[in-house]
C-alpha cells in the first residue's frame, strides 16, 4: 500500500537562497534566528522560554540541513548523530516568493513566468480595474488600495466600512488581492461572491495575480477588530500538470487536501478538502485521515498559523511555541506510518520574524522524509523544490514530471 503523507510547514525557512539579493534577504534565516532568539531568551512570550526544544524534528535531520543551509552552527540546540530519516534541503527556481509559487512547484509546476504585482504603495490597484470592480460588483465604492498589513488596515479603514459597506481593498509585494469585509456587516457570502468576481475580472483580463484573499473580520471598534479564521484563497489554476493530478488520473488515486491547500491549486488535483483552522485541529485532522486512507493517496496539509500569525506578524516567540507544539505531538503521527508509506515535512518559502518588514524571505526550505524501510540518507542540496513533485511520481509509478529530479 503506497501513501503519502505530505506536510507543509508554511513559511519554515532555513536559510538564505543563493538568489536572495536578488530579493533584499541575504541574511535571512527562519529557523535560524528563531532558534537564536530563543537561545538568547528573546523568545519568552507565550508561557515559553529557554533554548528551542524540537527533538522529533531534529532526529528527522532539520538541524543537519539547517546547517547545511546556511553554512552556519546553531547555537542553544543539540543535533542528533543518529537521525531516524532522510534529509535534504531545496532552493527554488519559481520566480517569486510567495504561497502559490513555493507550492506549485513543489507538485512539479514551478512558476516561471513573472507574475503581475501591484507595486505602488498607494493607490496600488490601478484607477481602471478598481473601476471595473466597482462597476461589474456593483459597489459604491472601496476603501484602501494600498500596501498595508492586516491588522494596521482594519484600525484605519473598519469603521468607515462598517458603515459604509465599502470593502477594504490591499496588497503587499505578493501577487496579492486582499479583501477585507466585515463579516456581519458584509456578509461572509457576500465577500466571497465579491472575490470570486474579482478573480474571474483578473483571469479574463489575462492579469496574473496568484491569489484574490478574502480576509473577513470581526468588532465595531478601532483596535476591537479582529480577523476570523473564514479566509479564503482564490487563486489562479496551475499552469502545468500537478503530481497530484497525475495521481487521480492515472492510478485513479485521491488526494485529501487539509486547510488551505485545495485553495492554493484552485480545487485542481484535489479529490476532497477538509476545512480545519489552527495547528491543533489541522494536525488533530490530518492524523485521523491518516488512520483511514487507502492504497495510492496523498494526504496534504499546510499549516498556515506558522505564516499568518507568527512569520508576517514577526513574533518570535509564536512561531517557536507553535514548532515546539507541533515538535510534540509529531510521534502521534510517526507511529501511524507504515512500512511503505512516505512522511515528508517540508515548507513553501521563509518568513523570518526577525525580519525588517512583514513580507515573506526567500530561503531554501527543509526535506524531511520519513518511511520506515528506509535507511537514513544525507540527500543533499536540491536545485528545485519540484524535486519533491518527482520523487512522489517515482513512488506511485507515475509518468514523469516536466521538472525535478527524484530523491531516491
Amino acid at each position: 500500500m503506497k501513501r503519502v503523507f505530505l506536510i507543509v510547514l508554511d513559511s519554515f525557512g532555513i536559510g538564505s537562497a543563493k538568489d536572495a539579493y536578488k530579493f533584499g534577504d541575504v541574511g535571512a534565516n527562519t529557523f535560524g534566528n528563531i532558534v537564536k532568539y530563543c537561545f538568547l531568551n528573546k523568545a519568552n512570550n507565550y508561557n515559553r522560554k529557554g533554548s528551542l526544544y524540537i527533538p522529533n524534528l531534529t532526529s528527522l535531520g532539520l538541524v543537519k540541513v539547517a546547517i547545511a543551509s546556511s553554512g552556519k552552527n546553531l547555537l542553544g540546540i543539540q543535533d542528533t548523530c543518529c537521525p531516524i530519516g532522510s534529509y535534504a534541503y531545496a532552493g527554488e527556481i519559481s520566480s517569486g516568493k510567495d504561497t502559490s509559487s513555493g507550492h506549485w512547484e513543489l507538485a512539479g509546476a514551478p512558476v516561471l513566468f513573472d507574475w503581475d504585482y501591484f507595486s505602488s504603495v498607494i493607490n496600488s490597484i490601478p484607477k481602471y480595474l478598481v473601476q471595473d470592480i466597482i462597476s461589474t460588483c456593483s459597489l459604491t465604492g472601496v476603501l484602501g488600495n494600498c500596501h498595508a498589513s492586516g491588522t494596521t488596515i482594519l484600525d484605519e479603514f473598519g469603521e468607515e466600512h462598517i458603515s459604509t459597506k465599502k470593502p477594504i481593498l490591499y496588497t503587499s509585494s505578493d501577487s496579492v488581492c486582499q479583501i477585507a469585509c466585515h463579516e456581519d456587516v458584509f456578509g461572509l457570502k457576500s465577500l466571497y461572491k465579491l472575490c470570486i468576481s474579482v478573480r474571474n475580472m483578473f483571469d479574463k483580463k489575462n492579469i496574473k495575480i496568484a491569489r484574490v484573499i478574502a480576509r473577513p473580520f470581526v468588532g465595531l471598534t478601532k483596535k476591537k477588530f479582529i480577523r476570523t479564521d473564514n479566509r479564503r484563497d482564490f487563486s489562479m489554476v496551475p499552469h502545468r500538470t500537478t503530481v497530484m493530478e497525475k495521481l487521480i488520473n492515472e492510478k485513479k488515486g485521491k488526494v485529501i487536501a487539509i486547510g488551505k491547500v485545495s485553495d492554493i491549486y484552485a480545487g485542481k488535483g484535489i479529490s476532497r478538502s477538509i476545512t480545519a483552522k489552527g495547528i491543533v485541529n489541522l494536525f488533530n485532522v490530518t492524523v485521523q485521515e491518516v488512520k483511514k486512507s487507502k492504497n495510492n493517496t496523498i494526504i496534504f496539509v499546510n499549516f498556515v498559523d506558522f505564516d499568518t500569525l507568527w512569520g508576517h506578524r514577526r513574533d518570535v516567540s509564536g512561531y517557536a511555541k507553535d514548532l515546539e507544539w507541533f515538535d510534540k505531538n509529531l510521534p502521534n503521527l510517526l507511529r501511524l506510518i507504515k512500512d511503505e508509506d512516505l512522511l515528508i515535512i517540508t515548507a513553501d518559502h521563509g518568513c523570518d520574524p526577525t525580519w525588517t518588514g512583514t513580507d515573506h524571505t526567500r530561503e531554501n526550505v527543509p526535506i524531511l522524509i520519513y518511511q520506515k524501510s528506509m535507511k537514513s540518507r544525507n540527500l543533499g542540496y536540491r536545485e528545485t523544490f519540484s524535486d519533491i513533485g518527482q520523487t512522489l511520481a517515482g513512488y506511485f509509478n507515475l509518468s514523469s514530471m516536466n521538472y525535478g529530479k527524484s530523491m531516491f
